[in-house]
């Protein structure tokens, strides 16, 4: 559920009740945002709450890489070829706050198996209110919805494995 109480005012610049959208996704950021995606990825100091499932997940998986095609960064796997990721992006800034990486494990099946938030929209951050997990999954349920046969998606982190119904 999410809370309904008052949110500050950065929080509702970034839903875009103050600015317009002021969260975009998109598949690929830019090359000049290197940095900030090494700090979500690899150095996140949310990371320790859920280390045992991102250890796992690169034991089946491999590792994130950060690939440069010229333009634009993207993120993959090493164990898998076929991997998309999505990314929370301040338009302003053009800085990534948050990242999916996720997989079609099967024609029914869309399986998230690294997810990635800027300290300041994890649990306890000073943006946390502004539930930038939920909208990121959210997005991927909403992208996924327009792929043929696709019914479920997994995520991999948290306690147990989650399934949501698209439906």
């Amino acid at each position: 559920m999410i809370p309904s109480g008052p949110k500050s005012a950065a929080c509702q610049a970034i839903e875009g009740f103050a600015m317009g959208n002021a969260v975009s996704f998109t598949s690929r950021i830019a090359s000049s945002q290197r940095q900030a995606l090494e700090q979500l990825l690899f150095f996140n100091k949310c990371q320790d709450r859920v280390a045992q499932k991102i250890v796992d997940a690169i034991d089946q998986f491999g590792p994130p890489e950060i690939v440069d095609d010229g333009e634009c960064l993207r993120v993959k796997l090493s164990g898998l070829a076929d991997v998309q990721s999505l990314f929370a992006v301040e338009p302003a800034t053009e800085r990534p706050i948050g990242v999916a990486i996720y997989v079609r494990a099967d024609l029914e099946h869309i399986t998230v198996l690294h997810i990635g938030l800027s300290e300041e929209y994890c649990s306890g951050g000073s943006l946390e209110d502004c539930n930038l997990l939920l909208r990121l999954m959210k997005e991927i349920r909403r992208s996924t919805r327009r792929v043929k046969g696709v019914r479920r998606v997994q995520v991999l982190y948290g306690s147990t494995p989650r399934l949501r119904a698209l439906a």
